[in-house]
């Protein structure tokens, strides 16, 4: 497509001009009005997502970095390879039996899931010329929600107490069959030094895996700045380095994991447990639980309630689903607990508002004179569909503390994680209904796919600074 437009400079190719002019033909025009239907409309932002990932890039770290496959439907499922076969036993005699050495296969299936925000540009800014274009400030605002939203979800999704909340990484890796899990129990990151990221790397290592990069929440950010002082100093000699230019930190395994540096580190929507208040639509969110009661128990299978955490605590339960978090509805009183003791939390939720699908239990450190009684968040539960939903606290998950995320890089040969994406990130045109609006959707359909849990890991109950412990 071209003309000869008769100067010098000849034949002028004109295609790219004439065909965004035949696509963005009759937008904003109800198709209604046309006889023979209307000209395409372009709906895919991936080109404006990019440029917001590069602006982005350090905030949406984990998701901004994730390798993307396109799924077909939406539930899509693949064969995981949890074990090779048995390595060991394999010498024989000269002609002898060989043994059957199977490799184990599973099939998992994600379920797509679907964020999406709905935006709106009035008459009046559509028409006067303001600060910039106000239909594509108010898209670029749209996706900038949309990617912090998937980042937000990489780290505390779970399906189970919201299910239209793809798991994230700390659910998936606890929800495996071997979970690669070390418990601080309240201590300090400095308690432990380094040793203990060559724990974490030898326990992932021996499972097959070789972890390369650490996430944390900002809390815990200081502290982990701390325990690599003296290799800043040792190691940079600039004055103007920053703890960025740190490098990979060598486990005694070999791995080499970045605490520091681009798409790793401390990230803005990875979150510390902490106070919890009512968050989300009001209209939507579910209302606070009707009643709930403590009762303590002696004796329970498992408890981590050792004769230190003899004492009395105080409990505060929130009801949540995919729209918000409800005020918290407190126990009475504070709950005496034994040693080897359980406390069985009974929880009722408020029929009269919108379904909780879980529960945010919230608990204080043990009750001293003088000491910080405060409630923070200890555990996330599913609701009981029908009837009141128990659980017991077993102080196994400690509240306000933190955790840190590790994991292996997903190389082509091994995939170890991935975003599965039925849509990537568009926009969806809404009919305006009774104003003077152009509403439209920013969506994105699809969920994370950790193909191999056993090779991710998590550091869990961390003190932090301005947390319980």
């Amino acid at each position: 497509m071209g003309y000869f437009d008769g100067a010098a400079t000849g034949f002028q190719d004109k295609s790219g001009e004439e065909l965004q002019k035949a696509l963005e033909a009759g937008h904003g025009v109800n198709s209604a009005a046309y006889i023979n239907g209307r000209a395409m409309i372009p709906e895919n932002c991936e080109s404006t997502m990019v440029n917001v990932v590069a602006e982005l890039k350090e905030d949406c770290k984990l998701f901004n970095s994730m390798k993307t496959v396109l799924v077909s439907s939406t539930v899509h499922e693949e064969n995981r390879r949890s074990s090779h076969g048995d390595y060991r036993f394999l010498s024989t005699v000269e002609g002898g039996k060989s043994r059957a050495t199977d490799q184990a296969i599973e099939r998992v299936f994600y379920e797509q899931k679907y964020l999406q925000t709905k935006r709106g540009v009035t008459l009046q800014m559509e028409k006067v010329r303001t600060f910039e274009d106000a239909y594509t400030s108010e898209k670029i605002a749209g996706v900038q929600v949309i990617c912090k939203g998937a980042e937000y979800n990489m780290f505390h999704g779970d399906a189970a107490v919201v299910p239209q909340d793809w798991d994230g990484f700390p659910a998936a890796i606890r929800k495996s069959d071997r979970p690669n899990i070390k418990d601080l129990r309240g201590k300090t990151l400095g308690s432990e030094g380094e040793k203990l990221f060559d724990a974490i790397a030898q326990e992932v290592w021996d499972r097959g895996g070789d972890i390369s990069k650490a996430y944390f929440p900002s809390r815990l950010a200081q502290p982990v700045k701390e325990l690599f002082t003296d290799r800043l100093r040792m190691m940079i000699k600039d004055k103007q380095a920053t703890f960025d230019d740190l490098p990979d930190y060598p486990t005694a395994i070999g791995s080499k994991v970045r605490f520091s540096g681009p798409n790793v580190g401390a990230d803005k929507f990875y979150h510390v447990k902490g106070e919890v208040k009512a968050a989300g639509d009001p209209d939507d969110r579910p209302l606070a639980p009707a009643s709930v009661t403590a009762v303590a128990r002696a004796n329970e299978a498992g408890s981590l309630f050792l004769i230190g955490d003899s004492g009395e605590y105080k409990y505060t339960v929130h009801a949540k689903n995919h729209a918000g978090i409800s005020a918290g509805t407190p126990v009475a009183l504070p709950v005496a607990v034994a040693a080897n003791g359980g406390v069985l939390l009974t929880i009722n939720a408020n029929e009269s508002g919108k379904r909780a699908t879980g529960f945010v239990i919230c608990r204080s450190k043990k009750i001293k004179d003088g000491e910080d009684s405060r409630v923070m968040e200890m555990k996330e539960i599913p609701a009981k569909r029908d009837g009141a939903t128990t659980f017991t606290d077993l102080n196994t998950d400690l509240p306000g503390t933190a955790s840190m995320l590790f994991l292996t890089e997903t190389r082509e040969s091994s995939v170890v994680y991935r975003f599965g994406q039925l849509l990537p990130v568009s926009t969806y045109p809404l009919y305006p209904v009774d104003a003077a609006i152009t509403p439209f959707l920013v969506i994105i359909f699809g969920a994370l796919e950790v193909s191999a849990p056993e090779f991710c890991a998590l550091v869990d109950n961390i003190a932090y600074p301005g947390g319980l412990y």
